[in-house]
């Protein structure tokens, strides 16, 4: 109760935790990329967003891991909210950069 009403009254922590999801997806793109690039084809949306969560959830728990060792203001008691905040945004991004190189493939070869 007393560390709400402390949270309350200096902000919202949050706010401190929203850098480190953004760059511990940013981090995850390029190695989740990497992993799913061609094993979507044929995939519904739905399909492939479970298929990337799947994927990703890995790679996502390490560089959550690293990053928290490295903050000081972020505890490991919060690293499962954060790798499933991490994973969920950057789902989205690895599906639209698998989309437009499947998109750009078919279009070299026409």
């Amino acid at each position: 109760m007393i560390k709400k009403i402390i949270s309350l009254l200096l902000g919202h922590p949050r706010s401190n935790v929203e850098p480190l999801i953004r760059q511990i997806a940013e981090q995850s793109l390029a190695e989740v990329c990497q992993l799913v690039d061609g094993r979507m084809v044929g995939m519904s949306l739905a399909e492939a967003r479970g298929y990337v969560r799947a994927r990703a959830t890995q790679i996502v728990m390490h560089e959550t891991r690293l990053a928290i060792a490295k903050s000081t203001n972020v505890e490991f008691a919060s690293m499962a909210d954060i790798v499933r905040q991490a994973t969920e945004r950057l789902i989205p991004q690895v599906i639209r950069k698998m989309h437009v190189g499947a998109h750009q493939a078919s279009r070299v070869a026409a």
